[in-house]
This record gives C-alpha cells, structure tokens and sequence, in this order.
C-alpha cells in the first residue's frame, strides 16, 4: 500500500497520543502557525513527520520496525534530520545513511525542584545577540528559528551587560498540553555555575504557568554533566533514541 498524506489533525493527534512521551515535539507541531509547516505521511500502524520550518527539516518516526520500514522506503524526501528510536534503526537500514548520529536521551519534568537566579525574558529583539551567543560554541542553537522568540518562553543570564545563557523552548503548545525545552546553552568560560539550571528552571516555570504539564527536553547521552544538571531540578529520563543529518541511499 502506498503512503498516505494526512491532514486531519484529529486523526494525527489520536495516533500521536499512543506513544505521547515520544510523540512531544510532533504534537506540538499540530498548533496553527507550526502545522502549516508540516507533511505527516502514514501506512498502516506507522506515521512520519516531515517538519519544513527550520533548515535541518527534522523527521519524526512513529511505528514497528515493519510498517516503518515501509513508509520510509516511499517518503518523498532525499533528506533530513532523522529520529528514531533504539528499535527501529532496523527500519532506515539501506534506506537512509546518518552522516552524524547522535545517542540522545528523552527527559521530562517529574518532581520539579528548581534552582533560583536571576534570569530576564527574551524576545524576538534579543535574536542577534542570542545567535552571537550560540556562536561562541559547537553545536549551540542547532534547532533555533527566530520564531521560537515569539512564545515569549526564553530566559537568559547576563554577566554585567553580556548574555552569557539561555533557555528557551523548541515548541510548546498549550492547546496540546506539550512543551520541549531546548536551545539551553552557556557561553564556555561561563559553564560550571550552575546558569544552564537557573535559566532552564526559570523557562520550565513559565511553561507550567502557562498551563503546560508535559514537559520535556533532549540531551546527548554522553553529557553526563548536562544530564546531571537536569536531573537536579527534576527531569527524569523516559527512553534513549538517535538522531543526525541523513540522506538516502537511493533516489527519490
């Protein structure tokens, strides 16, 4: 059977809720001003989300190894940021070939203990000095649109008049109950302090005020000091995953 292009957000919604935890990202991308930005391609027992809005174009992977394998075989895409989970890397084999892959672990917010600091919003007038920040180390803001300025759900630290951290969230949805916090980073002479905490602590009390339960973020499995970090105030992880820039290894 060929895939099938859905557009019916009840019927995305009612197959991303069976696996909700790993689902995070995707259900908040069922928000207008996100969902326009989205291709969800399915088969029997198996969705893809191609998400469009950023230039690494994540592609999220619900399913069995089977019907994934499937649905990855016909997807119109040559490339993108892959996600899948431990048990279905079987599905993309000879499919798609990760340049990069990552080891990542799920988080969400169990017993939240946050940790106290000065922290101060951040908006779209803030995005210059943000992406200068993310410059200053590898890998920093490799998820961040401006867009993501408009939840109002950044917060960072300064160090006199320059911003040292930041926090904020890749998407959150308050229609869906989902936040993923994200684009956490400290500039490097500024790590060891404990700001990665304060500034995601201070984004993740905004979430909830904003009446957003499920929360969670991603880490790479060998940060154990971020880890570490986030376990301190409360994250707990869920499942490990991979995730990289991919491209196929056969033409569309």
């Amino acid at each position: 059977m060929p895939p099938i292009q859905l557009t019916n957000k009840s019927e995305i919604r009612r197959l991303l809720n069976a696996d909700r935890d790993w689902s995070l990202f995707a259900l908040a991308d069922l928000d207008d001003g996100l969902f326009e930005h989205c291709d969800w391609w399915t088969v029997p027992d198996a969705l893809v989300l191609v998400f469009r809005a950023i230039s690494i174009r994540p592609i999220f992977v619900l399913g069995d190894v089977r019907p994934v394998r499937q649905l990855l075989a016909a997807l119109p895409v040559g490339s993108g940021y892959l996600n899948l989970k431990s048990d279905q890397l079987a599905a993309a084999e000879g499919i798609f070939r990760y340049g990069k892959r990552h080891e990542m672990r799920r988080m969400i917010l169990d017993t939240f203990e946050p940790r106290t600091g000065e922290t101060e919003a951040l908006g779209a007038v803030d995005c210059d000095e943000i992406e200068r920040l993310y410059s200053t180390g590898d890998g920093g803001g490799i998820a961040f649109a401006p867009y993501q300025l408009e939840t109002g759900l950044f917060r960072g630290i300064r160090r006199g008049r320059e911003l040292v951290a930041v926090a904020g969230v890749h998407v959150a949805s308050r229609e869906e109950g989902v936040a993923a916090l994200g684009n956490i980073f400290t500039r490097p002479d500024c790590r060891g302090q404990g700001l990665a905490q304060i500034a995601t602590s201070a984004v993740a009390l905004a979430v909830r005020r904003a009446g957003v339960e499920t929360i969670g973020l991603n880490v790479e499995t060998s940060n154990t000091a971020a880890i570490h970090a986030y376990e301190h105030i409360g994250f707990r992880t869920r499942f490990s995953y991979f995730e990289g820039p991919a491209s196929r290894t056969d033409a569309v």
